[in-house]
């Protein structure tokens, strides 16, 4: 499973359309996309979903499913993504059983040590900073927070929260392996080539 360098969260409040935006994202070299609607049904979802797949599928990328564990199972995902309130982590990968890749929301260093052994896959960790994309996340854990939760697990880590370009070279030298991201791209007047200079950064030396 290869998590980085970018990975992208749709934003159904954005301008343009969500298929839009993976199809930006997907041409840019993003290779880990996830879905999330707070506010959709479990139907609307899935329609997404598997709407999305045929984009994700052409392009070599991941589809994760933010939250919502039946919609992942009906669309056969590559991936949930799910947070501290989302329930039993446990309980969660029998669901969804072995093969899918579960990632796990992470606000501050106490969560890690109720991760169950070999239930998750990756964290995201976050939010770096305030953002308007998630008015209720937790406090910012800014590059200290965020480097002492990266030191104290092995799981991969994908840095989340407010993530601007320019900040990709910290975030590296954090211990992350990626970004995820939802306005710097969604809301960006030129999408494919905000999600390409992402990409980009990240690989510069």
């Amino acid at each position: 499973m290869r998590l980085g360098p970018v990975y992208f969260i749709t934003d159904p409040a954005a301008p343009a359309s969500v298929p839009d935006q993976v199809h930006a994202a997907v041409a840019a070299g993003v290779r880990l996309v996830q879905l999330r609607d707070k506010h959709a049904s479990d139907a609307d979802m899935i329609a997404q979903a598997r709407a999305l797949q045929q984009i994700t599928r052409a392009a070599g990328a991941m589809l994760v499913i933010n939250d919502r564990v039946k919609v992942a199972i009906e669309i056969g995902a590559d991936g949930l993504h799910v947070g501290q309130g989302d329930g039993d982590i446990a309980d969660i990968r029998a669901r969804i059983g072995p093969d899918m890749v579960l990632g796990l929301s992470i606000e501050a260093l106490e969560q890690l040590g109720s991760i169950p052994p070999d239930t998750v896959n990756y964290l995201g960790v976050g939010p770096l900073r305030a953002t308007t994309t998630k008015p209720d996340a937790a406090q910012p854990l800014g590059m200290d927070g965020l480097a002492r939760i990266i030191a104290a697990t092995p799981l991969p880590c994908v840095a989340i929260g407010g993530i601007k370009p320019g900040d990709l070279a910290a975030i590296r030298q954090a211990g992350a392996v990626g970004v995820a991201v939802v306005s710097a791209i969604s809301r960006a007047r030129d999408m494919q080539s905000a999600a390409r200079a992402l990409v980009a950064e990240w690989s510069a030396e």
